[in-house]
Formats: C-alpha cells, sequence, structure tokens
C-alpha cells in the first residue's frame, strides 16, 4: 500500500498553482484564485497572513510552527532565506519550501517577496497621512488611522495559540498576570476584567522582590500571562522563565516578538504599537486584552448573567450600606476632627 502523504489533503501538485475561474469569494466574485495542494483557494492578491488563518488548522505541528513564527516576526522572516528560517526554528530547508508550496506559493522565494512586499506596506501605513494632516482634527483621524492599521495586522495574527490562550485564562486553578512599568496598569487592569468573569485572577509587580512572594508556590496547575510593552518585559520574561521551571503554563500578550516576554514564551499574541510620531502605542494591546476578557464571557452566557447578576447585587447592597452610613454620621463632628 502507498505510503499516505501527510502534507496533502488530496492529490495535487505544490510546484504549480491551480488557477480556478470564478470564484466568489468573502461574497465578492474575483476572476482568478489560486489553489494551495491542502485545497485552499485564495483569491489572487490574497497575502500570506489570510492564506495562514485559512490552512492553520490543516497544517502539520512543524508547519504551524513555522506559521507562528512568521506571523509572530514578519520584520525578521522579511529578511531571511529559506535556510536562515529553517535553522531559527531547527527544521531543515525543505521543510520550508513545503510549508511555502502548502500555502499556494510555487516555492520560499515568492513567498519571501511577499512578506517584504506587505512588511513595507505596513510601515508605509504606519506614517501615511500623519505628515500632510493641517489641522488637529486631521492628526487625530490620521493617529486613529494607524491604530486601526495595527489592530488589522494583530488579528492577521491571531492563531490557533490565542485559543490555547482562553482556555488557560478559563480552566488555571489561579491565573497571575504579570507586568512592569505601564504594563503592570495593563496588568491590574485585565485582572478587574478578569475577576468579573470569576476567575480568580492577581495582578504580579514583575519586579524581584515582589514577584518573589508568589513565585515560590508556583506549579502545574497555574497559568503565567506575561505582558510585555515597548522597552519593558526583562523582569517579566525572568518571572515567566522562572515559572516554566516550576511546571507553571505561561503566555505573552507583547507589544513585538522580540519583547523580552514573547521570546521566553511559547504562546504569544503580538499587537502592534507603531506610531508615526515616535513614540510606541499600546492600544492594540489594550483592546487584545479586552477581546481577551470579552470572549471568555461568551464562551459561556449562562454562567455569565450569574455573574453579571451577583455583581449588581452586591453593588446594590453596597450603595444601602454606604447611604446607612452616612445616615449614622454627625457631619460637623467629623469635620471637628481633622
Amino acid at each position: 500500500m502507498p505510503q499516505k502523504n501527510r502534507f496533502h489533503k488530496k492529490p495535487n501538485s505544490c510546484n504549480k498553482l491551480a488557477m480556478v475561474q470564478p470564484l466568489v469569494y468573502n461574497g465578492v466574485t474575483r476572476a482568478s484564485c489560486a489553489q494551495d495542494c491542502l485545497g485552499n483557494e485564495y483569491p489572487e492578491g490574497t497575502v500570506f497572513r489570510e492564506r495562514i488563518k485559512q490552512a492553520y488548522e490543516t497544517l502539520t505541528p512543524s508547519f504551524k510552527r513555522l506559521a507562528e513564527f512568521i506571523l509572530s516576526r514578519e520584520l525578521d522572516v522579511a529578511f531571511m532565506t529559506a535556510t536562515e528560517l529553517a535553522h531559527s526554528l531547527d527544521v531543515d530547508a525543505a521543510t520550508v519550501v513545503r510549508f511555502s508550496q502548502a500555502l499556494g506559493y510555487s516555492g520560499y522565494r515568492e513567498l519571501s517577496h511577499e512578506v517584504q512586499r506587505v512588511v513595507k506596506g505596513d510601515l508605509t501605513a504606519a506614517y501615511a497621512g500623519f505628515p500632510d494632516a493641517e489641522t488637529s482634527v486631521d492628526q487625530l483621524k490620521a493617529l486613529l488611522e494607524n491604530e486601526r492599521h495595527n489592530l488589522e495586522v494583530a488579528v492577521a495574527q491571531v492563531t490557533g495559540k490565542a485559543a490555547e490562550i482562553l482556555e488557560l485564562l478559563g480552566k488555571a486553578e489561579r491565573v497571575w498576570v504579570v507586568g512592569e512599568a505601564t504594563s503592570l496598569c495593563l496588568a491590574k487592569m485585565f485582572v478587574d476584567r478578569l475577576r468579573l468573569a470569576g476567575i480568580a485572577a492577581t495582578a504580579v509587580d514583575a519586579d524581584p522582590a515582589e514577584a518573589a512572594q508568589i513565585a515560590w508556590d508556583l506549579g502545574a496547575k497555574d497559568f503565567v500571562l506575561g505582558l510585555g510593552t515597548a522597552g519593558t518585559g526583562l523582569d517579566t520574561a525572568t518571572l515567566l522563565r522562572y515559572a516554566l521551571e516550576k511546571r507553571a503554563k505561561v503566555a505573552a500578550v507583547a507589544v513585538s516578538a522580540v519583547s523580552p516576554p514573547a521570546q521566553v514564551a511559547d504562546r504569544a499574541l503580538i499587537c502592534p504599537s507603531s506610531t508615526p510620531i515616535g513614540l510606541p502605542s499600546s492600544a492594540s494591546l489594550m483592546v487584545m486584552l479586552e477581546v481577551l476578557w470579552q470572549a471568555l464571557l461568551a464562551s459561556d452566557k449562562r454562567s455569565t448573567k450569574r455573574q453579571v447578576g451577583k455583581l449588581q447585587e452586591t453593588y446594590t447592597s453596597l450603595l444601602q450600606a454606604r447611604a446607612e452610613q452616612a445616615a449614622r454620621i454627625d457631619a460637623q463632628q467629623l469635620w471637628q476632627e481633622f
């Protein structure tokens, strides 16, 4: 019996793209499209991000590693050869070529050229419009457009790793959200959200003196999520590495794939931070945290309804208690105590 090809769902050559006419894609009729060896069809002009997202669940483990590396480190990949990319992931160059073909490209060269084109377009888009803005209103619009572009890039990089992070957030016995400097503020905000979802979460300052108070007790039932904003993350990455040694599950949400937390974690969501003003933005990272929280709530609507009911009931009780306490106070006497 011939051996089953583990890269193909159906017979089809990966060396040439099959052209199909016509095709309706997302409600739009295209004149032609490319078909990869996995049976996926892509309209002409479909960028590599969309191809990876569409094919991700059908990819082999080694192909998934390549996909995640490319999505999280696009700028680096744009200047890598097939051999360099293979070396970064400890696979052979032939695997990189087969991966490219599995996405419908003739080989890695074609995929690499597209990555370069898209990265160049992203960098251009980050600065387009702002230099020509003549009024403060125009500047605000240009900056909002830039943030929207950052979010589009973040959306394109969401793969199965995001689902793993959601599952860990929902099922871990204890959740620790780690940050430092600006990211500590975001960690506290996210923890407040998680508690609303009924999750036992705690914000942790990554400073070693603070982190030691929780790190000693980390174990396999814990989930540690590190946040990485621009210019920070060294202490957060240190705690994530220590958590791994203690067999805890770890992940990162960061503004860059080269952020220290993202480099340590085997699960990472990357939220671009580029702006035309020269200072990084945390907007897309904040949105990602909000979306993770909303996804947790959406995954169990019945539990969410109960949680919201308890929150409203508790809030009402506290307001009543405050009114009763205020009625017992002699304001004049209280003032004299100052």
